[in-house]
């Protein structure tokens, strides 16, 4: 009987996904939001504590990532903070799967100021098995069909409201492009295992299960047993959250899915700050899922006094209204939560997920408990089709509306505004946005997962001067975030922007927002160490022209902003390099001819690229970039990755090398091919400017630069302390003069391709 029914649901989600696959061809696609002028752009990391392992000290992994505009023409005095689901990430705020605006984009014509979270272990925050325990299965392609996104063919059993789902922004199967779009964002946990530095968490597994009376799915992915995970992780998002409000100051946080239980426990802490809670389809059951202080996992403060959870009495509500969860109350008379008692929370639920029809347990709970709660279903104003992912679908801005009703009705859009203050992160947008290029999917044991993943964020300014987008990519162990500056301040990226350039940042794969999994990017390299990075730091820290802004040793809170970012990479370079290739080629494709800007072991990335797609890339910037030539890092002679030579050769001994010796001028020694050499095939026409930093000791640019030339390229070799710019290290880009060293690159891209008045 159950077998019938469940073919009866398959058939309808066929006849749902043709109708939806018929009107998905014919619809619009808007692609940004209006234009929109910042007054600050930036971000910044919380929870940085260091943690010391038998190779050297590292960042414990309980830092938070946040990242934040402020539009320059607020109407708003409380900032929002978005905080993520489960799987997810910040990114689930700033974008569609199909390349439309977020709500961060819509906030910020709103007039809001917006800070997007990726909490600990999701994002940015890197996830390592040093850190963090054992990676958990990567999230398949098979789970989020279906779930996610309207009902499949295959899908197991689905809610029966799931066949309502209309709303998502295309088919939503296996091989549609936006459900690789979603796909790619998805990973991370907070930890698996407990150990020194870490926590525990339940990595993510199919909703439908979570529902009374379904059936196990067959490919679900079995959590970790809930207790001592989620008590960790809820004490790691108060104590980030806490931090955070202490920050920015009064607040109105949204939440979503399993980060749904973040605003209260924010809450519980910091009363004063919190001025209302969204939770779009949150994990706040009562009593359910490990909750056992009602919504949450760990202490609040209840009248009369609880020391123990046992203490309250939990009974089970006979629930009426159809397809409803069974859910718990307090025994009468029930406590009430101290702190949230002028609180407000709204809970969202739409029509079509597996969470439909609604949750009016929670809401229950809070009431029950002397808060004031209220239960927003969409379906009850005009609004269908919607399922989990309500934020990222066709009606996003639709759904918002409400939610910015709500505010509105309870006073929290107005106000006093915060005193304004002139920022060098200052920007006018024309657009913004991200994308994922390489969305490869990959079969393993438990699954279908996307592999290679290369994350893009874009800003295009108003007025733009360029000839052609920049592409900027990061350096060996770190991300895109080297060109955003340091915290509050402008960086290379800003200034680029300011000047007219389109602006194309990249995490390459396993790093930053492209999550690291080692059933795609093979065994994990050891986590970065304070000791490997403050020697580059420090040299820029000392002297008599010191560029570091602090002090370049252990306990520098600037090199506790850099550590925090930084990512293991994967021990195979040769492979790693082959995803530079292939994925700096898809980028071109996408996005047409550009210049690409380079960074120490990112180096070569650009010439990979350019090996690929010669005719799009216009101009190459390598800062300290790259291994020296024709060694165990750089077999193919400036990369671990193939390049095309003329005459071709098969494999790298056939390029016989040369010895150098040091020079006098203080260029290292390096290697050379034997005369007669061969040419690079596609790098012949691209002009190139390698930059060396005045005190970063490194010495291997001339020789790098005299391979590039001996094999054809029109290379150039700039030490800056030729300009006169002394002191910088190996991270100039975050150094007190970075715009000065930036003014130097800047001239010379526009001495090769002029750009408009």
């Amino acid at each position: 009987m159950q077998q019938t029914a469940a073919a009866g649901l398959t058939g309808a989600a066929a006849s749902l996904l043709d109708a939806q696959s018929s009107s998905a061809a014919t619809a619009p696609t808007p692609r940004s939001s209006a234009p929109i002028e910042l007054r600050e752009w930036s971000y910044f990391w919380l929870g940085i504590k260091r943690a010391e392992l038998a190779r050297g000290t590292v960042v414990g992994g309980q830092q938070m990532y946040v990242e934040y505009q402020i539009p320059a023409r607020r109407r708003h005095p409380f900032p929002i903070v978005l905080v993520h689901g489960g799987g997810g990430q910040g990114t689930d705020w700033m974008g569609t799967p199909d390349g439309r605006p977020g709500w961060m984009q819509y906030l910020l014509e709103e007039g809001f100021a917006v800070y997007v979270l990726d909490r600990p272990g999701h994002g940015r925050p890197p996830y390592h098995p040093d850190l963090h325990g054992p990676f958990p299965p990567a999230p398949t392609l098979e789970f989020l069909e279906g779930t996610f996104t309207p009902p499949q063919p295959s899908t197991i059993d689905p809610n029966p409201y799931q066949l309502k789902h209309t709303q998502w922004p295309g088919r939503g199967n296996i091989g549609s492009s936006e459900l690789d779009q979603f796909a790619a964002s998805q990973g991370g946990a907070y930890v698996q295992v407990s150990g020194p530095p870490g926590a525990v968490s339940t990595p993510m597994r199919r909703p439908n299960a979570l529902r009374a009376g379904s059936a196990e799915p067959a490919n679900k992915i079995s959590p970790t047993p809930a207790g001592t995970a989620a008590v960790i992780a809820h004490s790691v998002w108060r104590e980030r959250g806490a931090e955070l409000l202490d920050k920015i100051g009064p607040s109105i946080i949204i939440t979503h899915s399993a980060g749904g239980p973040f605003g209260h426990l924010v809450a519980e802490v910091r009363p004063q700050l919190v001025k209302g809670i969204v939770v779009i389809e949150g994990a706040i059951a009562p009593f359910s899922n490990g909750n056992r202080w009602g919504i949450t996992t760990i202490p609040m403060t209840y009248d009369p006094p609880v020391k123990d959870a046992a203490e309250l009495a939990a009974v089970r509500v006979t629930v009426t209204e159809k397809d409803i969860p069974v859910y718990f109350l307090q025994a009468e008379p029930a406590r009430k939560l101290v702190n949230l008692q002028q609180i407000p929370t709204l809970v969202v639920t739409s029509e079509a997920s597996f969470a439909s029809p609604g949750n009016p347990g929670s809401v229950a709970f809070l009431k029950q408990a002397g808060c004031p709660a209220e239960e927003l279903r969409l379906a009850d104003v005009g609004i269908h089709g919607n399922g989990h992912m309500m934020m990222v679908e066709k009606n996003n801005r639709q759904v918002l509306q409400p939610i910015l009703d709500w505010m509105a009705k309870l006073g929290l859009d107005s106000g006093p505004l915060p005193s304004s203050i002139e920022s060098p992160t200052a920007l006018k947008l024309a657009d913004q946005g991200f994308f994922w290029i390489g969305t490869d999917e990959k079969k393993v044991a438990y699954g279908s997962i996307i592999s290679g993943q290369m994350y893009v964020q874009y800003l295009i300014p108003t007025h733009v001067r360029a000839p052609y987008p920049i592409i900027l990519v990061h350096g060996g162990t770190g991300q895109m975030l080297h060109y955003m500056g340091n915290p509050a301040a402008a960086g290379w990226a800003h200034y680029y922007l300011q000047a007219g350039y389109r602006v194309y940042l990249v995490d390459r794969p396993g790093h930053g927002r492209a999550p690291y999994h080692p059933d795609a990017l093979g065994p994990i390299g050891a986590q970065p160490t304070y000791e490997q990075l403050a020697g580059d730091v420090h040299r820029a820290a000392v002297g008599g022209n010191r560029r570091w802004p602090g002090t370049g040793e252990i306990g520098d809170p600037l090199l506790d902003q850099l550590m925090a970012s930084q990512n293991a990479m994967p021990q195979d370079l040769a492979f790693q390099q082959s995803l530079w290739a292939s994925r700096g080629a898809q980028l071109l494709d996408k996005i047409g001819p550009a210049i690409i800007q380079t960074h120490s072991a990112g180096g070569a990335f650009g010439w990979l690229a350019a090996d690929q797609r010669p005719g799009l890339v216009k101009a190459i910037v390598v800062f300290e970039g790259a291994a020296a030539p024709l060694t165990g890092q750089s077999p193919w002679g400036i990369t671990a990755a193939p390049l095309a030579y003329d005459p071709p050769i098969e494999k790298p001994s056939d390029l016989v090398a040369l010895e150098l010796a040091a020079t006098p001028d203080g260029a290292a020694a390096y290697r050379l091919q034997a005369e007669p050499a061969r040419k690079l095939k596609n790098l012949q026409h691209i002009p190139m400017l390698y930059l060396t930093a005045d005190n970063s000791g490194r010495t291997g640019g001339p020789g790098i630069t005299a391979y590039l030339k001996q094999a054809g390229a029109p290379a150039e070799h700039l030490n800056l302390r030729e300009r006169g710019i002394l002191g910088n290290g190996h991270f100039a880009m975050l150094e007190s003069n970075n715009q000065q060293v930036f003014d130097v690159i800047k001239g010379w891209i526009e001495s090769k391709l002029p750009v408009s008045a």
